[in-house]
Parts: structure tokens; sequence; C-alpha cells
């Protein structure tokens, strides 16, 4: 598998987890010059940003070990951004993980609500 394909893979075992918790998901791949939101979902009245993170091994470590202070510094521009554009910036934010292994039978899916 690719790497395109096994973030597609993650994205969409995230997104139907996310779903299955009530979360209602706003846009995917949200992209602007900042760079990209991978999910965009609504969870009561808070808005939250998703980074999914998949993997088909650990020999690069655990996948929620790879959103460092960088990404995490990325994802608050991006959220920014997009709470500006939609007039959103009175709503509550949350920024989560999904952790996705795809070489577990089933691929083993795990959500950090408020990750960082």
């Amino acid at each position: 598998m690719n790497r395109s394909a096994v973030g597609s893979k993650g994205e969409d075992l995230a997104r139907k987890a996310l779903r299955s918790k009530g979360m209602r998901v706003l846009a995917r791949n949200h992209r602007t010059r900042l760079g990209e939101v991978d999910l965009i979902c609504q969870d009561r009245d808070t808005v939250v940003f998703v980074e999914v993170k998949a993997r088909t091994s650990d020999a690069f470590g655990h996948p929620l070990l790879a959103v460092g202070q960088r990404k995490q510094k990325k994802l608050r521009s991006l959220a920014q951004e997009f709470l500006a554009a939609r007039r959103l910036e009175d709503r509550p934010v949350r920024f989560d993980v999904v952790s996705v292994r795809l070489d577990c039978d089933p691929p083993e899916v795990e959500h950090i609500a408020g990750a960082f």
C-alpha cells in the first residue's frame, strides 16, 4: 500500500469511528495556503480539528508520536483561519488525534480527544 492509500484508508476508518461517537464531519482534507487538516468535525457545540495518523507497522514509532509541536502549531493556525473564515470564533475548539494501525486485523483505531 502506498503512502497516499495508507492515509486515505486511515482517514476513512477515523471518520467512521468518529461518526459512531456521534460526531458530524464538516470537512475532510481541508486545504489552505497554510497546510491541511485531515478532518474537521462537530461534537455537540465544539469544533474539532482532527489529525489522523495511519501506519502499516511500528517501524517509525507509534502513530500518536508523530504529532509533534511543529504539527500542533500548524494545526492551531489552520484552525484559526477556518474559524475566522466561517465566523465561528466564539465556538469551543478541541484538537484530537486518531491513530490507525493497519497492521492489525481488524485495524486498530484509537481516538484521543483533546490530545493537545
